[in-house]
């Protein structure tokens, strides 16, 4: 079996009675939702056999891949520096790639930093050289699907004011050093694209900014960094192989889903955990985050019904979470289940020296690896959590490389849309984010949104000063 087919493994024992005792599940219960995944799987396949699910063809696409690596070439070819201006979707998957693969696999890269904040401390010290970023040498990807995101267009109008007044780039050649990211059609950076001639890249039609990470939003920033995107996708392409399959039961994104979904109605388990036992994996949780809040928080079903349904994804890290959060997740509210992220074969391992042998509480220690130990660290908690009544599972990588992520973005998206169908929400949307744009479009004075701009004095005219303290 190549590696690639053993990239990632799937542990859903800590779900169940024999593991966690009268907490959790057995077969029976299990029984009871497989119609439902059946049903959500066929689903899924219809819609995506329609064109309705495009996210599932982008792994698919070796002429948007071509394209990327063929314009990632040119920028490494004139600029040492990319960086993005994206928030959410447009960042998230970008910064998990780069963190989680192997350092060593970046040889011959750009440095590609990611500015997904529009924090003005962080921002102006990027652009003012403090950072180490040579201005003259700095491209700008500029990253929004529909063209609009104020964020990336405050960054994105700042950025071109710090151009065209450099000394060696200015009003000649300051358009060189943007690309733009977004709608093939339509929206204010499409047009901009086309008037002030910046090369520039689609974002395929109907898919959303936090399924996007294999489309043209990631797999150029990651080209230009020196990842191999082709090996990403085909991480991605082998899981769609498994994510597939018509039994729930042998279908990793269902059947994780399915569980998730009964430890969240049958258990009271509100609150998801993704915890990788890998520094270089603390991104992907991140970027898991935005994908199951966003998709699943939902005040409607799809009948218009009010639901207020989703569950609450938290990133932790091992072990140093072991040290700060796992107390509450061994002993608090029975409120969590735990997903674990083990890696088999860590880059950079470390032996550690036997010393000290007249001190068996320091001497037991020679002799380990270090990744050794971290991965017995993330099996006692696993058990501890066992031992307790707490529901987990385990994602096993074999290594930590492009592949695997590639694998892990893909598995998570199926597991997102099938849990969206058990809840009975809509999973591609996300309305709550929205109404907090039109806020903020009318607080800074947009034409159109006066009506928002009184929403905003009214509510906050309600405040009292009294509560107020300080």
């Amino acid at each position: 079996m190549s590696s690639t087919a053993r990239s990632v493994r799937l542990d859903v024992n800590g779900f169940f009675s024999h593991m966690i005792g009268s907490y959790g599940f057995d077969g029976h219960d299990l029984d009871g939702v497989v119609p439902r995944l059946s049903a959500a799987v066929a689903d899924l396949d219809a819609k995506r056999r329609s064109g309705a699910l495009p996210f599932y063809d982008l792994p698919y696409d070796s002429a948007a891949i071509a394209a990327c690596n063929a314009l990632a070439s040119e920028l490494r070819a004139e600029f040492d520096t990319l960086v993005v201006l994206g928030i959410g979707g447009s960042a998230l998957g970008t910064k998990a790639v780069l963190e989680g693969v192997p350092a060593a696999s970046l040889a011959g890269g750009m440095r590609v930093i990611v500015a997904d904040n529009i924090d003005p401390a962080s921002f102006s010290r990027l652009l003012d050289g403090t950072a180490g970023v040579d201005l003259s040498r700095t491209a700008f990807n500029v990253i929004s699907k529909s063209g609009g995101t104020a964020e990336t267009l405050a960054q994105f109008l700042i950025a071109r004011e710090k151009l065209m007044a450099h000394p060696s780039v200015g009003a000649a050649r300051w358009a060189r050093h943007i690309v733009v990211t977004t709608d093939p059609v339509s929206g204010p950076l499409r047009a901009l694209a086309k008037a002030e001639g910046f090369r520039s890249l689609p974002v395929p039609a109907g898919v959303g900014g936090r399924f996007s990470v294999l489309s043209s939003v990631g797999l150029l920033p990651l080209a230009a960094g020196g990842v191999d995107i082709e090996a990403l996708c085909a991480g991605a392409r082998h899981a769609d192989t498994l994510c597939c399959v018509a039994d729930p039961r042998e279908n990793p994104a269902a059947l994780h889903a399915g569980l998730l979904f009964l430890a969240l109605r049958e258990r009271g388990c509100g609150i998801h955990v993704l915890m990788p036992y890998s520094d270089g994996l603390l991104r992907l949780a991140e970027w898991y985050a935005q994908l199951w809040a966003e998709s699943l928080g939902k005040a409607h079903a799809l009948d218009g019904s009010l639901v207020e349904t989703g569950q609450t994804p938290v990133r932790a890290l091992g072990a140093t979470d072991q040290h700060s959060q796992v107390q509450l997740y061994v002993e608090g509210p029975r409120d969590k289940v735990v997903t674990f992220v083990r890696v088999e074969a860590h880059d950079g391992e470390l032996t550690i020296p036997a010393a000290y042998g007249d001190k068996e509480e320091i001497s037991y220690l020679g002799g380990l690896r270090l990744g050794d130990l971290l991965n017995m660290e993330q099996r006692a908690t696993e058990l501890a959590l066992a031992e307790s009544g707490r529901p987990t599972s385990v994602l096993t990588l074999s290594r930590c490389d492009a592949a695997s992520i590639g694998h892990l973005f893909h598995l998570f998206e199926v597991q997102t849309l099938v849990m969206g169908a058990l809840l009975g929400i809509d999973p591609l949307d996300q309305p709550g984010v929205e109404a907090g744009k039109l806020l903020t479009y009318g607080m800074a004075g947009r034409n159109g949104y006066a009506a928002d701009a009184e929403r905003v004095r009214a509510m906050l005219a309600r405040k009292r000063d009294d509560l107020v303290l300080g």
